[in-house]
C-alpha cells in the first residue's frame, strides 16, 4: 500500500504541476506529504526540523487516528510505523488544511492516479 501511494502521489504532482503554480492551497496539501515519498527525507526534516516535518507528523498521527474514519488508514498506518515513519499530534496546524490532506491521501491509497 505504501508504494502505491508513493506512486500515486508522483503521478499526482505531475498531473497537476501547473496549476501548482497558481494555487498556493493544493500546494500548501501537497507539499508536507512529499517527505512520505522517502524515509531519508523523512528523517532529513527531521534532523533539520522543517516546518514540513512538523506538519508531516501531525498528518501521521491523525492517519493513525482516523483509521475508522478512513479504512484504508488501517494499514496503511501499519506501514508507516514499520518503514520508520513516526507521528505527533500537533495543534499548530489548521483543521481544515488537515482534513483535506486526509482526504488526499485516502485517495492517493486507490488508484484514482495510477499511470502506468
Amino acid at each position: 500500500m505504501y508504494n502505491l501511494f508513493v506512486k500515486n502521489l508522483e503521478n499526482y504532482i505531475l498531473l497537476n504541476q501547473v496549476d501548482f503554480i497558481d494555487d498556493e492551497f493544493r500546494i500548501s496539501i501537497v507539499r508536507p506529504l512529499e517527505g512520505l515519498m522517502s524515509v531519508d527525507k523523512f528523517k532529513l526534516w527531521e534532523k533539520e526540523n522543517f516546518k514540513e516535518y512538523k506538519e508531516l507528523s501531525n498528518i501521521i498521527y491523525e492517519i493513525g487516528e482516523r483509521i475508522m474514519e478512513y479504512r484504508s488508514f488501517k494499514v496503511f498506518s501499519w506501514e508507516l510505523w514499520g518503514y520508520g515513519f513516526d507521528g505527533e499530534q500537533s495543534f499548530d496546524f489548521k483543521e481544515e488544511i488537515v482534513n483535506e490532506q486526509l482526504k488526499l491521501i485516502d485517495l492517493l491509497l486507490g488508484t484514482h492516479y495510477w499511470i502506468n
